[in-house]
């Protein structure tokens, strides 16, 4: 190939590139990864098409949902944060359009998984007698064992008896 082809095959090839990436760029076609520390918390979530994947949000933390759930909340007052701060620059343009519009669409539609996590309440005497009456029909079940029939049947019991009383008595009842 002779050098006037070599430089201009060259030529070539970095306008197509060019032109390429930025009509790549305009129109946000390749996925975007981006990581946001947000009130102590690292925010990740993707973007292609500008729009924010809902899916890619917090997803490093799903195995945790306390943390997720964190992630997610901290995620939503983010987008809500980048629409008001680019709203109110006055900058028009194409490029901070776009980018306005996405976080406004995803302050929008995002929706925060919320979860807390604590103690279990405490269960009502009628919920641990019908819990024990549960417990003690599966063991009996399948099994011709007299002593496991008499347990459930002793269970059950004390279950319908709470079962039958007025609302008001619901005091501790364990049964034996």
């Amino acid at each position: 190939m002779d050098p006037v082809s070599l430089v201009f095959s060259a030529y070539l090839n970095t306008v197509q590139s060019t032109v390429s990436n930025h009509f790549n760029e305009t129109r946000n076609l390749e996925v975007r990864s981006v990581v946001v520390e947000y009130e102590g918390v690292p925010v990740s979530y993707q973007h292609q098409l500008w729009r924010v994947r809902p899916e890619s949000v917090c997803a490093n933390y799903q195995q945790n949902i306390s943390q997720f759930s964190e992630c997610t909340v901290k995620a939503s007052r983010l987008f809500n944060a980048l629409c008001s701060e680019l709203k109110q620059s006055s900058a028009g343009d194409w490029g901070q359009v776009k980018i306005q519009n996405m976080y406004c669409n995803a302050a929008v539609s995002f929706k925060p998984t919320v979860a807390s996590i604590g103690s279990a309440e405490m269960l009502s005497s009628l919920e641990d007698a019908r819990q024990a009456c549960n417990a003690a029909t599966v063991s009996a079940m399948g099994n011709s064992d007299p002593r496991l029939a008499r347990e459930r049947d002793k269970a059950c019991e004390v279950y319908r008896e709470l079962k039958a009383k007025p609302k008001s008595s619901d005091s501790k009842v364990t049964p034996q």
